[in-house]
């Protein structure tokens, strides 16, 4: 097998990688409070000082009550979580990498195995997991339109720390892939219905509103299913 490819540069948007070698997501939980540490930012620039061409952070949740399950997953909001990101990404770009955040809902989740549970129940578009599991309550239309703005902040806040992309999680059952699935999406009103075309409207209306924010030059990435990335 050649593999000359993947060690030439891609350009797309924003995003300028010098070589086709990327760095998936992996949820670390080594952020207290959802704040990442200076350890947090030796991590990622170790990995571009390797020379990964392009770094997509762990999952960092938005700015909703109960969009995580885990007091030490980091969060991307907030005036001390976004300082450490910064931290993040200048590191990662003093060491010639560029770097994404991935941004996140957890949506109705399994409680943590430490005992922590959010301040709210959890949110998703019914209040099931999966058909056999309910742990949280039905978004609201408010709620869904709060969800979509913090889905849209916090990319801007992304392009303003500069990062090179950010991706959306849609995949592995949280929140936006909640809504595609009939298992966990039994609204009757315009987020559900019995076509995956009628349950893709939320993740439309988020990948919409984070386009507004960040401008047509920006790269934005959408998970929509495990180990397939699509760029939009």
């Amino acid at each position: 097998m050649n593999t000359d490819s993947l060690f030439r540069p891609f350009n797309l948007k924003s995003l300028n990688i010098r070589n086709r070698i990327v760095m998936a997501p992996m949820t670390r939980s080594f952020s207290p409070d959802g704040v990442p540490t200076d350890n947090v930012a030796a991590y990622y620039s170790k990995r571009a000082e390797g020379e990964v061409g392009l770094i997509l952070s762990e999952g960092t949740v938005i700015d909703r009550p109960s969009s995580s399950n885990d007091a030490n997953v980091p969060h991307f909001y907030g005036n001390e979580a976004l300082a450490g990101w910064q931290n993040v990404v200048n590191g990662v770009h003093a060491a010639g990498g560029a770097m994404g955040p991935q941004i996140w809902h957890m949506g109705v989740m399994y409680n943590h195995a430490s005992g922590w549970v959010p301040p709210v129940p959890f949110e998703g578009p019914s209040s099931l997991n999966n058909p056999n599991l309910e742990n949280g309550r039905a978004m609201t239309e408010s709620d869904i339109a709060d969800t979509i703005a913090a889905f849209g902040r916090a990319a801007a806040d992304a392009k303003r720390l500069g990062f090179d992309t950010v991706e959306l999680h849609g995949a592995h059952g949280y929140l936006i892939d909640q809504f595609f699935w009939e298992g966990t999406n039994n609204r009757n009103d315009a987020w559900g219905g019995k076509t995956l075309p009628e349950r893709s409207r939320f993740a439309i209306e988020v990948v919409k509103e984070v386009r507004k924010q960040v401008g047509e030059d920006f790269a934005v990435i959408l998970r929509p299913v495990a180990m397939e990335t699509i760029g939009l």
